[in-house]
C-alpha cells in the first residue's frame, strides 16, 4: 500500500506497516530535523524521501528507500556555503527487542522499533547525518593540491 503523501508522516505504526508492507514517500523539510539542521550552514531545503518496509523469509522486516535532496554545506577550504547533492540510501532490518537487535546485528543494520512507532523522520535523520561529508569542499576547492617539493614521498 502506498502512502503518496506532500509530507512524510513522522511516524507510522510498526506492526500494521510491515503487515502490508507499507510504502510511504514524501518530503520533509531540514528544518524538522533539529540535529540535521544544525549541522548544516543553514535549516533551508526539503528532502525527497521514499521509504518501502516488507518482509523475506526467515529474515526480520526490512525498510529500504531513498533520501534526495541538496543541503547547504559549508566547504572546509574556503569556509564558503555551497549546495551539496544528497542521494543516500536506507537499508535496515526492523527487529522488536535487544536480542534480535544483537542476533541480527553482524549481517544487517538492525532498527530497534520501540512502542510499535517507526520514527520515520528520526530515520532519515540519521542516514542523512551519516551520509554527509567529514570535511566537505566545494567543486573549486574539491581539486586534489599539488605535493610541496621536498615532501618525503611525494612524486
Amino acid at each position: 500500500m502506498k502512502q503518496k503523501t506532500a509530507h512524510l508522516p513522522n511516524y507510522a505504526p510498526a506492526s500494521s506497516a510491515i503487515q502490508r508492507e507499507s510504502s510511504f514517500a514524501g518530503t520533509i523539510p531540514v528544518e524538522r530535523l533539529p540535529r540535521l539542521a544544525a549541522a548544516l550552514a543553514g535549516p533551508s531545503g526539503l528532502l525527497e524521501v521514499d521509504l518501502q518496509i516488507g518482509k523475506e523469509m526467515a529474515r526480520p522486516p526490512f525498510l529500504r528507500g531513498s533520501v534526495r535532496g541538496e543541503l547547504q554545506l559549508v566547504c572546509q577550504r574556503c569556509l564558503e556555503t555551497f549546495g551539496w547533492p544528497l542521494q543516500a540510501n536506507v537499508d535496515l532490518r526492523l527487529v522488536e527487542n535487544e536480542t534480535d537487535e544483537a542476533r541480527w546485528l553482524q549481517d544487517y543494520e538492525p532498527y530497534l522499533i520501540a512502542d510499535d512507532r517507526l520514527s520515520l523522520h528520526a530515520i532519515v535523520e540519521e542516514e542523512v547525518l551519516l551520509a554527509l561529508p567529514l570535511a566537505p569542499r566545494c567543486s573549486s576547492c574539491a581539486l586534489p593540491l599539488e605535493p610541496a617539493a621536498g615532501l618525503v614521498g611525494a612524486d
